[in-house]
């Protein structure tokens, strides 16, 4: 179960942070507000997974479907500082598509 959302904005990025797990469970709540965060407007999106202990593959799908919205538009970061997380990226090859970096100052100005 996840512990909650934050969401921010940081130097016009939209800034959303998870933190638990990301499962079939909670997914579905993650998975609302980022498709809403998109169709208020959106268009550069920061996910800081940096408080996340686990990630399945129902938050791959819309991670995925994140980046499909953006990938013309502006753009989708992902702040993956912990590397047992990073390794299911690296292990499904995504962290060949989708920008990942350690930090959201690092995330936000990938997408400048």
């Amino acid at each position: 179960m996840t512990d909650g959302i934050a969401t921010g904005t940081v130097g016009g990025c939209v800034v959303v942070s998870p933190a638990g797990a990301l499962d079939v469970a909670t997914v579905p709540e993650l998975h609302t507000l980022l498709h809403r965060t998109l169709d208020d407007g959106a268009t550069r999106l920061v996910l800081d997974l940096s408080e996340v202990d686990f990630i399945d593959s129902t938050a791959l799908r819309t991670l995925v479907s994140v980046h499909k919205r953006l990938r013309d538009s502006g753009g989708f970061a992902i702040v993956c500082p912990h590397a047992r997380i990073r390794r299911i990226f690296d292990l499904t090859a995504l962290d060949r598509v989708l920008i990942l970096t350690g930090t959201v100052d690092e995330a936000r100005a990938a997408l400048e």
